[in-house]
């Protein structure tokens, strides 16, 4: 009797991400991780809040400093043939202009944030991280609102290290973007209370 043949899985690439998710489409925001289609969910009220609260301290100051350029969602991340990601804030430095396009980032942003859920814990911290480490990412933020923290990871091309757990008494700095400081308690102070759904 001849075995069944195992089906293989081939994994999508970014021009394939680009033909399934055109400009024109709304509603269902998607994102390409190692060769997969990935369906976003929406995010909560308190996600939305700490986003939009972290977007304007840190736009403001860098571009007040002359630092870079600040994006959020939808605008997605070319990071290489098979992740194309869109992180919940990031920035690019001026140095960096040049990986700016008009559909998102071609290349590393200097700096990621990640907002975790119980949806998407595991993936931001087992998958995606790894692929911002590989792809020369200089720090990525992962905020958990439950907790209260901000975990700022430190890349050197090669590796990435935990760099310091902020939490909502800290004021919040980067290497990547020198000279900005963002105090997280009037930040976390906006989202307490909220309901913070397992979504």
């Amino acid at each position: 009797m001849a075995q069944a043949k195992a089906k293989l899985q081939v994994k999508l690439t970014g021009a394939d991400y680009m033909k399934l998710t055109p400009p024109s489409h709304r509603g269902v925001r998607y994102q390409l991780i190692e060769g997969e289609l990935v369906k976003m969910a929406g995010a909560s009220r308190a996600h939305q809040v700490f986003i939009g609260e972290l977007y304007i301290e840190v736009r403001v100051q860098t571009r007040a400093l002359g630092l870079g350029e600040t994006y959020l969602p939808p605008f997605d991340v070319y990071l290489d043939e098979h992740n194309t990601f869109q992180p919940d804030l990031m920035f690019v430095s001026s140095e960096q202009r040049h990986i700016i396009g008009d559909r998102g980032v071609t290349g590393a942003p200097d700096v990621v944030v990640e907002v975790l859920s119980e949806s998407t814990r595991q993936r931001d911290l087992n998958v995606k991280l790894p692929v911002y480490v590989r792809n020369a990412v200089r720090e990525a933020w992962i905020a958990d609102l439950r907790l209260e923290t901000v975990s700022k990871y430190v890349g050197d091309g090669h590796t990435m290290t935990l760099a310091r757990m902020y939490d909502a008494s800290d004021t919040l700095t980067s290497e990547a973007m020198p000279g900005v400081a963002i105090d997280l308690g009037p930040i976390f102070a906006q989202i307490r209370g909220s309901a913070l759904p397992d979504d």
